[in-house]
């Protein structure tokens, strides 16, 4: 599992929220006596991974599994299964238990939803006709610190599910974390929305505060002055542009994954050939907080102005008669050696990414995209990318950027688009276009683009590019 990032300089008391959900998931397992084995949804790992550690888990006599299709190796005859509300993961369950009467095995099952059960997955073991052997129950995880300024609901395909599907019930699900906060916290006195979700999340929350009011008196000031609700369609340019930060270019081309990157051992120079490494970036690694939101170049300079300090103090250490004092400065800065290494040995994997031509090139193209300053050099560079079947996921974030700023694309070049598209890509991704007009991301122009005036009134493109402000 990942470090638990360290929440001590956090704004409000989050270390009571990550307490609050140990104590609940360690009184589900004390609740089921005995030796035991936790199945965990791997997609639910990566989250407790913030939340508890795995030596806590082994104390309570708890053997780790993820589930799959596959059978459950152990000899443990409790299995408690701690899963998302998701359909598949309940084939999964049933799979699993189905392939332990067919040998014979009994064993005690317990399956905990993260956050809520719904009726259609306890209909699932009813219909496989295994409800009456299964003992349900809820582990309410709502959100996680993934730093001491970060909590994350962990609702990843939220906005497909609204946009797309009509499932609103990641809302509820926003709204219910919000008022968790509120219990630890106090009332929030201001509640402001930008956006039909999130107007919905706000009268959500108005009405859960009316059926399970939190006791003011308790608290005479509230921790928390405002939240501040925002639909992501009020910006859809930013997150199709690259992003250029240090942190930002970690993620863009390694992936973060809940405050942690896995590589390759070699990029960090460890011999381990072939092994994977988990790097945890959060505000506990001090060096990582001071770059992580700084423009790439600059950390580049940074990190080499850091190397150079470091070797000329330790030319003088050995040149010199230095006193106990200067000696005691110097080991602090060796102790900080190892981010250092470790930032560095990054850095200069991150750049054989950056200085490819298809990068830069890409650069230019969103910059011509978001300026509206060709329509037919972004066409024409976007249909060469098709034709030589770059990364579909490229290709389809600057299309749809293209279609963003242009309030859609005229039918013909539409047409075009979605055609030549299944003939490089497949026609397995039907879906997928069909999904992107449906959330009006890709989709035909019927109005004259306002995105010209909205960018110049509201001043959303920095002309200023110097990387070191």
């Amino acid at each position: 599992m990942a470090q638990i990032p360290n929440l001590d300089n956090a704004p409000v008391n989050l270390t009571s929220i990550r307490e609050q959900s140990q104590k609940e998931l360690i009184n589900i397992l004390k609740n089921v006596r005995g030796k035991k084995c936790l199945v965990i949804d791997p997609k639910l790992g990566d989250s407790l991974s913030l939340t508890i550690q795995t030596s806590i888990l082994k104390e309570q006599g708890v053997e780790l599994r993820h589930l799959s299709a596959e059978p459950i190796q152990s000899d443990c005859n409790k299995v408690i299964f701690l899963v998302r509300s998701q359909l598949n993961l309940m084939r999964f369950i049933c799979s699993n238990v189905h392939d332990d009467i067919s040998k014979g095995l009994q064993r005690e099952y317990h399956v905990y939803f993260v956050p809520r059960r719904t009726v259609a997955c306890e209909k699932v073991l009813e219909d496989e006709k295994l409800h009456h052997m299964i003992t349900i129950g809820e582990y309410p995880l709502y959100m996680v610190a993934m730093d001491e300024d970060v909590l994350s609901f962990e609702l990843d395909l939220s906005y497909k599910e609204c946009q797309v599907d009509g499932d609103a019930s990641s809302l509820w699900h926003i709204a219910k974390a919000i008022h968790k906060l509120e219990f630890s916290f106090g009332v929030i006195p201001h509640v402001r929305a930008k956006g039909k979700a999130s107007v919905r999340i706000a009268d959500i929350l108005n009405r859960m505060e009316a059926e399970e009011p939190i006791n003011s008196s308790d608290m005479a000031v509230p921790e928390i002055n405002t939240v501040i609700l925002l639909d992501r369609e009020v910006d859809m340019v930013t997150p199709l542009c690259s992003q250029l930060t240090y942190e930002g270019l970690i993620d863009e081309f390694l992936h973060i994954n809940n405050g942690s990157v896995e590589i390759d051992a070699s990029v960090l120079g460890l011999q381990q050939e072939g092994k994977k490494t988990k790097v945890p970036l959060n505000s506990s690694d001090k060096l990582f907080k001071e770059i992580r939101d700084l423009n790439f170049e600059v950390v580049v300079q940074i990190l080499r102005q850091k190397a150079t300090s470091m070797k000329q103090d330790y030319t003088d250490m050995t040149t010199t008669t230095q006193s106990v004092s200067e000696l005691k400065d110097f080991v602090k800065k060796l102790n900080s050696l190892p981010e250092m290494t470790r930032h560095i040995n990054l850095a200069q994997h991150l750049s054989t990414f950056t200085s490819k031509p298809s990068f830069l090139g890409q650069l230019d193209m969103e910059h011509t995209i978001i300026e509206s300053q060709s329509y037919d050099i972004c066409f024409e560079y976007i249909e060469e990318l098709i034709h030589k079947q770059e990364p579909l996921t490229t290709v389809l974030r600057l299309l749809v950027l293209f279609s963003i700023t242009n309030a859609g694309l005229p039918k013909k070049h539409f047409d075009y688009f979605r055609r030549e598209l299944l003939h490089s890509y497949g026609f397995e991704h039907i879906a997928t276009l069909n999904n992107l007009e449906k959330a009006g991301l890709f989709k035909k122009q019927e109005s004259k683009s306002n995105w010209l005036t909205i960018k110049r009134t509201l001043q959303l493109v920095v002309e200023d590019t110097d990387t070191a402000k």
